[in-house]
């Protein structure tokens, strides 16, 4: 086992609470199981020593055949003992570490921002749960168990070896070392290899997923075919690099052989050197008994390779589950503060992306109950900022706060209990009209959902559906339009009746008159409540108390609407642009 590997088992090891103590118990009664399999060869060698010996049988200790059987007997029953014993821990210890390790992964998920909870697909964290955790399950289930019992089975074939026939012995000892050699130096052709088909797999999938995804307007602009080649080039490439790794795969595991194979070349050649010059029944007796334990002690030598191969190959999966763990967590505070007014106040804030920054040492105000506009280019960093008003993400530097108190004061749990916010592409589940709206507060009377549907003007499109409130929305909503997805959510935050609004360019994919009622109906949810709004389109935002103009990551204006007009600045510009637009 290389550093890697043994750094893998211990960070597992180091993540979970149970299953360690029987984990180690299967391991210790699989260690004797393999090594009472060796005790009947034993047997057999101190039967021929006692012939060829001569020695009494007064002398023996195992005189009789009725003694031998009785001690094979006793041998087979012991190690039918451990092994069951030894089988049963290590899957349970398995299971049970498996378990925790889910656990954690399961609890880390839950307490990661949700900005990056929001990056990482649901698909590849199912994936990560199912697939990745349970291959480390295997590791302490099945793989370390069997491969530490065959080597130290092996070691203690090695050391009756030494004891009994030590001049073949030692030539075992020379072999094992170049053995092992030879198994390294292929296993870093392979995973050179591995790594390029990684590469490879990885790049012909997008490229797949570019052709589906874009066949419809390949189809139209009659690109089919060339797209089509592109794909098919690509396809040969990762056939090649697959055979390459098919072919290397098993290289490190059969030079191993190999190389370990020839102790049995190396035995030949020095029996042959030493008789000669020796005692004939002596030697006779050394050659024997070797011949008779080199046989399993190379089975046993061949599946600690075979494991080792195992092991590295799964150890990937507790690699993947590791990167994951090491996603920073938001910190949350012993005993949260409730902020007594609720102001959002940005002081020197920036923060990035990849080690590029999308806020750059931003400050500003946004007073209580006031509706506050901020606008800019597309990437100037506008969904970024609500997102850390929404602590999504954990500023670089700086400091959000509201209400003069630092997020990280208020707590996750605190402030998402304050604050309501709208996104361009609404999350709806797969279920019932009322069941979503329900989601803003769960103990919700059905008058209280209805009074937020009136509010938000629903009732004008729910009383059209064939049932109503009770109407399923499906997978996401795909049953609703845009508009009434996003009155459906202007109901949701109605019936949470938090202090803070947050409005992420909720009516940019919309026509104008869907825009129109989605803006009516979001009137109730804006008064007397602190807001701040994203919004690409500037006639929206008119009547905003304040209005931030972003560039680059920065305030680069501030004020309201006619101030901004009469200075004549960027935010003019982005008028005039929308204005000859319109």
């Amino acid at each position: 086992m290389d550093r890697q590997v043994i750094n893998s088992i211990r960070r597992v090891l180091g993540h979970v609470k149970s299953g360690k103590q029987s984990f180690i118990i299967g391991i210790i009664f699989k260690i004797l199981e393999r090594c009472f399999s060796i005790l009947p060869c034993v047997l057999c060698c101190y039967w021929l020593y006692a012939e060829l010996s001569k020695v009494t049988i007064a002398t023996m200790l195992l005189s009789t055949p009725s003694d031998y059987f009785m001690a094979l007997s006793g041998v087979f029953l012991l190690q039918l003992i451990c092994a069951y014993v030894g089988q049963q821990q290590s899957l349970i210890g398995g299971y049970q570490i498996a378990q925790d390790y889910r656990s954690k992964a399961i609890t880390h998920y839950r307490h990661l921002p949700l900005g990056v909870m929001h990056q990482i697909h649901s698909s590849a964290f199912f994936e990560l749960l199912r697939d990745d955790i349970k291959k480390v399950e295997r590791i302490f289930s099945h793989v370390l168990p069997d491969l530490l019992s065959a080597l130290m089975a092996a070691l203690f074939g090695l050391v009756i070896l030494l004891c009994i026939a030590p001049l073949y012995a030692l030539s075992m000892c020379l072999i094992l070392p170049c053995a092992f050699g030879a198994m390294h130096v292929l296993k870093q052709r392979f995973i050179h290899v591995s790594k390029a088909k990684a590469h490879a797999d990885k790049y012909t999938r997008s490229t797949l997923i570019d052709y589906i995804e874009a066949l419809k307007t390949l189809r139209l602009f009659d690109q089919t075919h060339h797209w089509l080649a592109r794909v098919q080039k690509q396809l040969d490439g990762a056939k090649q690099h697959v055979l390459q790794a098919e072919m290397w795969g098993a290289g490190p595991l059969l030079g191993y052989r190999a190389v370990l194979n020839m102790a049995l070349v190396l035995f030949v050649v020095i029996l042959a050197l030493s008789l000669p010059e020796a005692d004939t029944s002596a030697m006779n007796f050394d050659a024997i008994v070797f011949g008779v334990l080199i046989i399993p002690l190379l089975m046993m030598l061949n599946e600690v390779a075979e494991h080792c191969s195992t092991l590295r190959m799964v150890i990937q999966s507790e690699c993947t589950v590791e990167a994951f763990l090491n996603k920073p967590s938001l910190s949350e505070p012993c005993v949260p503060i409730t902020p007594q007014n609720h102001s959002i106040e940005f002081e020197r804030v920036s923060f990035g992306y990849d080690d590029i920054d999308t806020i750059n040492n931003m400050s500003f105000y946004a007073p209580e109950g006031a509706i506050t506009a901020v606008v800019g280019e597309t990437g100037s960093g506008k969904s970024t900022l609500l997102n850390l008003c929404a602590r999504f993400f954990e500023p670089s530097s700086g400091c959000v706060k509201v209400g003069g108190v630092g997020l990280q004061e208020i707590g996750s749990q605190n402030l998402h209990n304050l604050i309501s916010m709208i996104f361009e592409d609404v999350q709806l589940i797969d279920s019932s009209i009322l069941e979503n709206i329900r989601i803003g507060k769960a103990d919700a009377t059905d008058e209280e959902v209805y009074q937020a549907c009136v509010d938000a003007h629903c009732f004008e499109f729910i009383n059209k559906l064939p049932d109503g409130i009770n109407t399923q929305v499906g997978e996401s909503g795909i049953l609703l339009s845009g508009g009434q997805r996003q009155c459906i959510a202007i109901a949701r935050a109605l019936l949470k009746d938090t202090p803070i609004v947050l409005l992420d360019d909720i009516t940019a994919s919309l026509d104008p008159i869907t825009q129109a009622d989605v803006v009516s109906a979001i009137q109730h949810l804006l008064q007397n409540r602190t807001v701040i709004t994203v919004s690409h389109r500037l006639s929206s935002i008119v009547q905003a108390d304040n209005i931030l103009v972003i560039e680059q990551g920065k305030v680069v204006e501030s004020g309201s609407h006619r101030c901004l007009l009469s200075i004549g600045g960027y935010y003019t510009r982005l008028w005039r642009a929308e204005s000859h637009v319109a």
